[in-house]
């Protein structure tokens, strides 16, 4: 269920504190992105938070509420029991409980304060302005500062591009809403929508990742998918949409992956030779190594002996001082909790997927059908991006359960003149 009221025609002043935290909420989007902007996109949230609270006792209405989905509730209940219970048996209790209310309590906060605050387009409208502001400053600070693998150790202002990357992925998920919602200024929206692109793929591309673009072409592919027409005459197009666009995410790909040979001119000859060398099958059969170790009982959530114990597997002095993780979000789970705790994880990912999916089913409209697809595009792009590293903490994990939170209220309005 939503919160029973938009909108507080008989209390101005619930209406203008409801606006102050759309407005707050919006903030800790436009900070997320940057260093040392944690404890301001806690306390934003966190007066949002009671802001909706005050709300509730003055209006006499329900403002706090979960979405509903039991596939959706039990992913996210068996994650959180897992991590808890690892958390209270582990070797340092309270180092992962540190940890867990940075890559558990914040995603789930953010996901309820913002299913709870998005109510109209307008609110969504100021969040989406405030994440493409953070986008154009992300993007200015990668032109100034440029990737340079080479230099080890280099800390650069946009915190790291494989973190970069992973909120491109996500922000890319969210592009169809200047077409999909009913903007007071449609054609405003569609060019920011269109700006927002333009500005995604050229910092993409001046990462020189190569996994973004498999991602984005997996996103692409999948909301073609569940949006074509159903006739007959519609269907070969919709195929050959999804198939030019799996083309060129993989030809993007493959002329990444030359930019990033040629930053390794004297030991890289090609890009096959760079796809061929690629350290993580060498990593990934390291953290398969200590999984097996501790198959059921792992090295405690969140812990430094976990990454000791990667370590531990190379003998190569670089190798153990460099990858103390598993690049893979799932052995990192795994490594951390065991098996038990990678399931975890895949039902959390199953969880969300189908949250999205039943709303796909039940949308009364091909635009509200849309949006639940954009909530499965940035499920699947976000499991993806990090099935070859691991970026589910801090800011990342605020900014995915920002967004579910968000799409998920949109896929749940009801019918009004300034909604779908």
């Amino acid at each position: 269920m939503q919160p029973t009221s938009a909108t507080y025609p008989h209390h101005p002043r619930a209406e203008t504190a409801l606006q102050v935290a759309i407005a707050l909420a919006g903030l800790s989007l436009f900070v997320a992105p940057f260093q040392s902007s944690a404890g301001l996109r806690a306390a934003t949230l966190v007066i949002a938070f009671f802001i909706l609270l005050g709300i509730a006792r003055v209006t006499h209405t329900v403002t706090i509420a979960i979405p509903l989905n039991r596939y959706l509730r039990w992913g996210v209940s068996i994650w959180v029991l897992t991590i808890l219970t690892y958390t209270l048996t582990s070797p340092d209790w309270q180092q992962s409980l540190i940890s867990m209310r940075g890559q558990v309590v914040t995603p789930i906060f953010a996901g309820i304060v913002f299913y709870c605050l998005c109510r109209t387009s307008r609110a969504v409208g100021i969040w989406l302005i405030a994440l493409f502001s953070g986008l154009i400053i992300l993007t200015g600070l990668l032109i100034n500062d440029p990737f340079q693998p080479v230099l080890i150790g280099h800390e650069p202002a946009y915190i790291s591009i494989g973190w970069l990357t992973t909120w491109l992925v996500m922000l890319a998920a969210l592009l169809p809403l200047a077409w999909l919602l009913p903007w007071s200024t449609p054609r405003l929206a569609k060019s920011i929508g269109i700006i927002a692109a333009m500005i995604i793929f050229v910092a993409a591309w001046l990462t020189a990742n190569r996994m973004i673009w498999l991602c984005f072409g997996v996103m692409f592919v999948l909301y073609v998918a569940l949006n074509y027409r159903r006739a007959n005459r519609k269907i070969l197009h919709t195929l050959s949409v999804m198939a030019i666009g799996a083309l060129v995410s993989i030809g993007l790909f493959y002329l990444s992956s030359v930019v990033r040979a040629n930053y390794y001119p004297d030991t890289v000859t090609s890009a096959t030779a760079m796809l061929k060398q690629d350290d993580r099958q060498l990593i990934w059969k390291a953290a398969i190594g200590v999984i097996l170790e501790k198959p059921i009982a792992g090295y405690g959530f969140a812990l430094e002996e976990g990454k000791s114990a990667l370590s531990a597997q190379f003998s190569d002095p670089w190798h153990r001082n460099m990858y103390r993780q598993a690049h893979n979000i799932v052995l990192n789970y795994a490594i951390q909790m065991g098996v038990p705790g990678a399931l975890a994880l895949l039902c959390l990912i199953a969880g969300l997927a189908i949250g999205f999916y039943s709303r796909l089913q039940l949308a009364a409209s091909p635009a509200r059908r849309a949006v639940a697809s954009c909530g499965l595009m940035l499920v699947a792009g976000f499991f993806l991006r990090n099935m070859t590293d691991d970026f589910f903490s801090r800011h990342a994990s605020l900014l995915l359960g920002a967004l579910v939170g968000m799409l998920l209220a949109v896929c749940d309005w009801r019918s009004s003149p300034d909604k779908l």
